[in-house]
């Protein structure tokens, strides 16, 4: 079969086997993503524009990277304990074209989130979006980047325990530590240098730009550097899973 039917069919299978985990996911996303926007107004009071911007980009973000980072290597460890990856891995199919079926069910997944976090934060708080077109691309990339990222982390730890500990951490680091819902200079010097090298900034400021209007030139450098953290992170899984028994 030619890699573009293995792709459907591997999409509609993973589909079908987390037919009952999906809807539940895009409850918790929806639930989450809403009540981070709406729960930061009752700890900041006085709101000005400048702030509802970063918390109403923000909450759609953090879904997309929340997804990637804590979801995807969960469900992969989870996957890798009860043989369904071995069993996987044993069909005559691409492991890449498999990954590709993986991250669209995920960008898929990702999307009732997103969209509703957007809507009910700029209504209340009266903020009004400008999205232009870069709002797919930048959906796409950040998903994948941070899904890419979830791989590595399920396939370069072995223990189910440790995978759940790194998880914790990454959602505890993302609420509280990363400049998602508030500008990078809020953060002390030497955590502001450590973002200037991890994508959660770039993705950050790609998903802001996007959804007010900036333009391209705007969106240049963040675009080039979670879309080099994506090739990077696409071009480790795909040795990882080429290598894998």
């Amino acid at each position: 079969m030619k890699p573009i039917g293995q792709y459907f069919l591997l999409l509609k299978w993973q589909l079908l086997r987390l037919r009952l985990i999906i809807p539940l996911f895009a409850v918790v996303q929806i639930m989450t993503g809403i009540g981070f926007i709406i729960g930061l107004g009752y700890i900041v009071p006085n709101i000005d524009t400048a702030t509802a911007l970063f918390f109403v980009t923000g909450g759609p973000t953090l879904i997309l990277i929340i997804v990637g980072l804590v979801l995807v290597p969960q469900l992969i460890s989870e996957d890798k304990a009860s043989g369904s990856l071995t069993y996987i891995w044993s069909l005559p199919i691409s492991r890449i074209t498999y990954l590709f079926a993986d991250l669209t069910m995920w960008i898929l997944s990702s999307l009732p989130g997103v969209i509703l976090a957007l809507i009910v934060g700029s209504l209340h708080y009266g903020f009004e979006l400008s999205i232009n077109w870069m709002v797919l691309p930048s959906v796409i990339i950040v998903s994948a980047t941070a899904s890419c990222l979830g791989y590595a982390i399920a396939h370069a730890v072995a223990k189910p325990q440790v995978i759940s500990m790194i998880t914790n951490f990454i959602v505890f680091a993302l609420f509280l530590f990363s400049p998602v819902n508030y500008p990078i200079d809020h953060l002390p010097e030497w955590l502001q240098n450590l973002h200037s090298v991890l994508p959660i900034t770039y993705m950050a400021e790609l998903m802001r730009g996007s959804l007010t209007g900036a333009g391209i030139e705007t969106l240049a450098k963040p675009l080039l550097i979670v879309g080099a953290w994506m090739v990077v992170c696409f071009a480790i899984v795909t040795a990882v899973l080429r290598r894998r028994k």
